[in-house]
């Protein structure tokens, strides 16, 4: 970062990539990667006797946890103080190790490593929970909210809430995806296609609508100015505030204070998160993590006021062969369908450092909600390519680092930063510059806010006296009522149960890992722990049929339409924002 003018820095924004060495899995085995001196590797295909080199900004080998945060993900909390919205994505094969630098290794964020680190942070703790905790340490009176949401075969849902489903959509233009009609507002040729959209869906519809709108304005504007004037500067992409600015809605917000709250956060997600085995990896994910982390913090030691700050981090999951993964049935296909949307993270990425006009950010739920990350100047992304050393992933490995290299590719977002500590500042692609007062701006943010409240409240409610929401038949047997009604209460709490007996089980697995040699009494506490939990997760099962069984009964239960679930979604998300700008003032 450059200091160019009083009171402002100017940066060029493009990709920082990172790339991640996994350790060999025997020290005996071959590696089809080497590093030069100057950090350049070369990736050696013995099978087609070729061989490929690259640069990057830095290359991490070996599995500290420490020094690869260190190297990796620092450098985003100036970033975060300057006032950019901050992205890091674990991008690589399946087995490359994205999970373990996120995250960790599996049940290694828990309460009781806390305790045995003894005030220190846990040395298997990856990126995620390592930033957590630098931005309380940087600023004690900071505010931290988290989100945590699944893209699992391109539909959404929230880890935090087990795996509710939620929607994708936009203000702008008026899209939902995942319930409901396609409308595209303002323009009277307009169609409305109705239903849901299907995983791959490009949207060319509304995106050939919405570019006819944008032309026809510039159209009348140029008129306005004259008939004769003619403007030959080229003109860009999309300005922020053209852009379709995609987000989830109606996901759960947990507030996190503590090493104890980030231990607590990170093992519910990685206990809701899809996985499965196979033949490359023990516990494969099977379904990308994008978890939301929302800062109130000073700008400045000596600052007033509090400003807000975004964070994401994003466990993409791995790319894989099916012929060397061996996954079938289910599996088979969680597979094509995470290879279908990486591909569509490539033309993203390709379509961005070519400066295409068109960027196909609709063609999966994950380049949208990347899409600010990926294209807004505001926005400081970074992306740490995992891949791994061995001679039987050499193409894999290639792959991984061609796509970082088209990464690098992209080009710069140059904005400047301007104001002090206590204004955040904003910046358009068009060079106007301006500043706001956090103070007002959450203000003003959350009078809005309420007011939006107070409409989506009215809509749940209309919504439920038109018998839109979830009710049973007026002509049901009051016994068959009162037994589901029941069982609805029983699976909830059966829920609860669960997800207790989970937390008690990796405890246990902790506190047995930390023991030396073989302590019996802890063996047959984790053993009780585990028959506990899998009894739990019986009972769960069986509920849930039977109350599956009993709603499928005509005549007696109707499910929620899903208009009513839109607007109780949206009362959701509204509640949970509020509450956390209210934390932050």
């Amino acid at each position: 970062m450059t200091n160019n003018a009083p009171g402002g820095n100017e940066t060029d924004h493009n990709i920082n990539v990172c790339v991640r060495i996994r350790p060999q899995r025997s020290a005996s085995t071959a590696t089809c990667i080497n590093i030069s001196r100057r950090g350049e590797l070369t990736v050696e295909n013995t099978t087609r006797n070729t061989s490929k080199s690259y640069s990057f900004s830095s290359v991490v080998q070996g599995s500290n946890q420490e020094f690869a945060y260190n190297q990796i993900a620092r450098p985003l909390l100036e970033q975060l103080r300057c006032g950019y919205s901050c992205t890091l994505c674990a991008y690589g094969q399946t087995s490359s190790g994205k999970t373990h630098s996120v995250f960790g290794p599996p049940g290694c964020l828990t309460v009781t490593s806390v305790a045995q680190a003894q005030g220190e942070v846990p040395d298997e703790w990856g990126i995620f929970p390592r930033l957590v905790l630098d931005i309380l340490k940087m600023d004690p009176s900071s505010v931290v909210h988290a989100s945590a949401i699944e893209i699992y075969q391109d539909m959404p849902y929230d880890l935090l809430a087990d795996r509710a489903p939620l929607s994708v959509g936009t203000k702008r233009a008026g899209l939902k995806v995942g319930g409901g009609p396609v409308t595209v507002h303002g323009n009277d040729r307009a169609s409305n296609h109705c239903g849901t959209h299907p995983p791959g869906c490009s949207c060319r519809k509304c995106f050939e609508a919405i570019t006819k709108m944008k032309a026809m304005e510039t159209a009348a504007r140029r008129v306005s100015v004259g008939k004769n004037r003619t403007d030959q500067s080229p003109q860009p992409r999309q300005n922020k505030q053209q852009q379709d600015q995609f987000a989830t809605v109606g996901e759960t917000l947990q507030k996190l204070e503590s090493a104890e709250d980030v231990a607590r956060f990170a093992l519910l997600v990685e206990g809701t998160r899809t996985s499965v085995g196979h033949a490359l990896n023990d516990r494969s994910s099977r379904s990308h993590c994008l978890v939301n982390v929302h800062v109130a913090l000073r700008a400045t030691s000596s600052a007033k006021k509090m400003v807000r700050r975004k964070l994401l981090i994003v466990d993409l999951a791995g790319s894989e062969r099916i012929a060397k993964s061996g996954v079938e049935g289910v599996a088979r296909h969680q597979a094509t369908s995470i290879n279908g949307s990486l591909t569509v993270l490539g033309k993203v990425i390709r379509a961005l450092s070519l400066s295409h006009r068109h960027v196909p950010y609709r063609d999966s739920t994950l380049t949208m909600l990347l899409r600010k990350s990926l294209d807004d100047p505001m926005a400081s992304t970074s992306f740490v390519i995992n891949v791994a050393p061995d001679t039987d992933h050499a193409e894999e490995t290639a792959c991984s680092l061609e796509f970082g290299k088209n990464l690098t590719k992209v080009p710069p977002r140059t904005c400047r930063v301007v104001g002090g500590g206590e204004r955040s500042a904003t910046c358009t692609d068009n060079g106007i510059e301006s500043s706001s007062d956090p103070d007002t701006s959450t203000e003003n943010e959350l009078e809005i806010l309420v007011e939006q409240l107070r409409v989506a409240k009215t809509k749940l409610a209309q919504a439920d006296s038109r018998g839109q929401g979830e009710q049973f038949d007026l002509t049901a047997p009051e016994g068959e009522v009162r037994v589901l009604k029941r069982n609805l209460r029983r699976v909830q709490e059966e829920e609860v149960k669960v997800r207790e007996a989970r937390f008690e089980l990796a405890e246990l697995r902790a506190l047995c890992k930390g023991c030396v040699g073989d302590d019996n009494s802890n063996l047959k506490k984790v053993a009780a722990a585990e028959a506990r939990l899998q009894a739990r997760e019986k009972e769960l099962r069986n509920y849930q049929d039977i109350v599956a069984r009993q709603q499928s009964i005509r005549g007696l239960f109707r499910p929620a339409m899903d208009v009513y679930k839109t607007c109780e979604r949206e009362v959701r998300h509204l509640e949970a924002r509020i509450g956390m700008l209210r934390a932050h003032r």
